[in-house]
This record gives C-alpha cells, structure tokens and sequence, in this order.
C-alpha cells in the first residue's frame, strides 16, 4: 500500500483520509488548527500542522500528494498558485512526483452549452485561480491527474441552503451541476488505485435538474422559503462528468439529486 499526503483534511479532505486509511494506507494529513489536527488523529492518519501562510515544514516521503486546499476568499491574499508554490517546493524536495489535485469547472468560465474536459477553458480571473494552480503542478511534478469539480453537496453542504429564500434569480431552468462529496473521495480512491496519471476529469452528477424545480425542493426539506426567479434560462450549461467513467470503470453512487442523502432525513 501507498504511503499518501492530504494536503487540506477539512470538509473533503478529513473523509478522504479517512477512506484512504480504511483502504489500508499509510497517510498523512495536514490542517492548521489544533482540533482539526486531533481530527486527523482520530482518523487514523499522522496529522502535520500546515499554513500556507508561515513556513512549510519539512514532508514526509510520500508516494503521492493529493491536494484538497480551497482558493479561499481573502481579498488581500496572493494568487493561490503563488501561496502554494513554497509547498510545491518542500514536496518536490520529501521526493513526491505524483499529485492529484481537486480544481473546479470555475476554469471553463461561462462556456455554455456541453461542457466536457475539452471545453474552452477562460481566461478571466476567476478560472485562473486554479488554472495557474494546475499548469504550476504539471511544470512542477512527473505525474499529475487533476480533478475538476463542480458544485459541492454533502454533510453540512445541504443544497436546500444554497438558494433558499433569495429573490430576482436568473436561470430557472438552467441545469443544476453539482457532484456529492461521496463520489469525490470514491473517485480519488479509484484513481489511486487506478495509478492513472496526466489525465483531466470533470466530476459532476449526471443528473442535472432545472434549478427552480430542485432548489425549491430542497429549500422545502429544511421548511426554508422557496428561491423566486425572474427569467427561465440565463448561463445554461451541462458539465459531463463520465470520462472517468469510461476510463476506470468507476460509478457515481448518487445519479439522483433528489434522493441525496442530505435530502432523505
């Protein structure tokens, strides 16, 4: 079995560590903060405390580094690629030459229509912050596969949150585009598994809902007022998420939307 760095065990990351070690993996997980590093622990991973904002300690010798870190939204802070160039540095010198990386389907800006890995990516600001992200990585490191995500849902990620009780919203029957956190650490097991490397994956349920009809009910599971919309289609898109199933023989556990867990309590 592999030994694997977490970069960023939060939200996705802490379920993933735990996976991996579920899966028989030596792993070691970073956060920042005290609890999130007892976390870790409890998982059963070596926690290593990590902010991106002091200096980078030295890594463990790893057979792989998968990064979880989300941008943030700190209007002052440096580009995202720059804040993480440093860790780059210090994995590049522990020997890591694998990464995944979870990036977003932000890097195809406001494309319409289809959007599979082919799309036209953006090149506004937006995309760039992982775009830079990605490039960085692939000029840094032997083997990197990069994982674009669309919207996130699980656990606290409730979708009937997401909307509830805003007015004036465009796209009524716009596709919904979201992927379970379930299925993101199915994925990242499968492909460390898999071993398979220099490949680009959207991951996105394939069921895609009209936004009014499914943010309405999912508003009204949590008994939160209904989002209102003024116009029936603004940025419709629908991102394809099943080359890597074609690739891995890998499935989406949650092709429903409807009957996520979240949404069945």
């Amino acid at each position: 079995m592999s030994h694997i760095l977490v970069v960023g065990a939060g939200w996705l990351g802490l379920p993933l560590t735990a996976a991996l070690t579920q899966a028989g993996h030596s792993v070691t997980a970073t956060r920042r903060s005290s609890d999130g590093l007892k976390a870790v622990a409890e998982s059963g991973a070596i926690p290593l405390p990590l902010d991106l904002q002091q200096p980078i300690p030295a890594l463990p010798q790893c057979d792989l580094m998968v990064l979880c870190l989300p941008p943030g939204r700190q209007p002052d802070a440096a580009p995202f690629h720059e804040r993480l160039a440093p860790l780059f540095d210090a994995a590049a010198e522990a020997g890591i030459s694998r990464v995944i990386f979870t990036s977003a389907t932000s890097v195809y800006g406001s494309v319409r229509g289809r959007v599979d890995e082919s799309a036209e990516l953006d090149g506004g600001e937006r995309a760039a912050r992982m775009l830079k992200v990605e490039q960085l990585l692939r000029a840094r490191f032997e083997q990197v596969t990069v994982l674009r995500l669309v919207g996130l849902v699980g656990g606290e990620r409730h979708p009937g949150r997401f909307l509830a009780g805003k007015s004036g919203l465009l796209g009524a029957k716009d596709p919904v585009n979201l992927v379970h956190r379930d299925d993101v650490v199915s994925a990242i097991l499968a492909l460390v598994e898999a071993d398979l490397w220099g490949e680009t994956f959207n991951l996105a349920s394939p069921h895609h809902p009209g936004r009014e009809a499914y943010y309405r009910y999912c508003a009204g599971r949590l008994g939160l007022a209904a989002p209102s919309f003024d116009s029936e289609h603004h940025q419709p898109r629908w991102v394809v998420g099943d080359k890597i199933v074609q690739a891995l023989g890998w499935r989406y556990r949650h092709t429903d939307l409807y009957t996520l867990p979240e949404l069945m309590r």
